[in-house]
């Protein structure tokens, strides 16, 4: 029986690749899609999100979530640009996103309900636990806990992709997503769910180079060959990462946490560890704080960290999964 699972978006290209793989999966059921705030306004990010859905002729139903995070932007100068208005982005992810996805408009439109109050609603009433996949800011659904926190006992497991240890992004400290929002994560850490971060350590090392992009187009279906236009355009925008630049290639992050609950196994040295996020404001404003200490008196872990992953399994089953579409 497919497991019931909702996304969590900030749509650019690689929530784009992690939404279509999860669409196709037919272990799993998408039972709605929520939008936020992220790599763009939440505007676009749902737009991106309802172009998505119409390349696959989905009728899952797309929820507008925050536009703003937690209480980040309260504090005058600690978020800048956020959100990220229509034009306003420039530099690595404005090459690697854009403002919109390279995929044909539409006319289809999100549903009335907020997607934080949906959230709720639904997980209140469902009949199994269901399983969150957040790839985006984690502001919906810390709101969604901070709001109602019966839903904690509906929930399966949370898999977020985002933070890191040795590999960072929007700061030195600092990936995106956690950065973004960093006081959400930290409510989804002391909610008692079961958490597995899939952070940049693991992203990084599945990057689709422009010859797994070659073998998508090949399979001559829409969605292999909407991946295929979206590795390109990642690759492109990642040429200013000296790595990605001599491998040809972009790590297609979003894509693999979808894949971690589809196999667990594509995920390795995955620890329980304690992680809190640096809510300061300061310069590690949003680095995810892991314990490694080898101390018995430390607290317990809150969640699984994924140190590493295996590209040659997240290729194959991209591959494999987009084959079906």
């Amino acid at each position: 029986m497919p497991r019931k699972v909702i996304l969590d978006v900030d749509t650019g290209t690689d929530d784009a690749v992690a939404i279509i793989t999860a669409l196709l999966a037919p272990e799993l059921e998408v039972i709605g899609i929520c939008s936020v705030n992220g790599n763009r306004e939440v505007k676009l990010t749902t737009d991106n999100t309802l172009r998505v859905k119409a390349l696959m002729g989905s009728d899952v139903p797309v929820y507008r979530g925050c536009e703003y995070p937690m209480v980040a932007t309260l504090t005058p100068g600690r978020k800048p640009g956020i959100p990220h208005r229509e034009g306003e982005m420039t530099g690595v992810r404005s090459l690697v996103h854009g403002d919109h996805l390279p995929l044909p408009e539409t006319d289809l439109k999100e549903e009335p309900e907020p997607a934080v109050t949906w959230l709720i609603d639904t997980l209140l009433h469902a009949e199994e636990k269901i399983t969150l996949i957040p790839v985006g800011p984690l502001t919906n659904i810390g709101m969604a806990i901070r709001a109602d926190p019966r839903i904690v006992e509906h929930i399966e497991e949370i898999i977020i992709m985002g933070g890191g240890y040795l590999v960072n992004n929007t700061t030195p400290m600092a990936e995106y997503n956690v950065w973004v929002d960093p006081e959400s994560l930290e409510v989804v850490l002391q909610s008692g769910c079961k958490v597995t971060l899939v952070p940049l350590d693991a992203t990084h090392e599945c990057y689709l180079t422009v010859e797994d992009a070659a073998d998508l187009r090949a399979l001559g279906n829409k969605a292999a060959d909407a991946v295929a236009t979206l590795i390109e355009q990642r690759t492109k925008g990642y040429s200013m990462d000296a790595d990605m630049k001599a491998y040809q290639g972009a790590p297609i992050h979003d894509a693999l946490a979808v894949c971690a609950l589809l196999d667990p196994t594509v995920l390795t040295d995955v620890r329980p560890v304690c992680c809190h996020v640096d809510i300061s404001g300061g310069y590690a404003d949003g680095q995810t704080c892991l314990d490694l200490r080898a101390r018995i008196d430390k607290e317990e872990p809150n969640c699984f960290f994924a140190f590493h992953a295996d590209r040659d399994k997240f290729a194959a089953m991209l591959k494999n999964i987009l084959a079906r579409g």
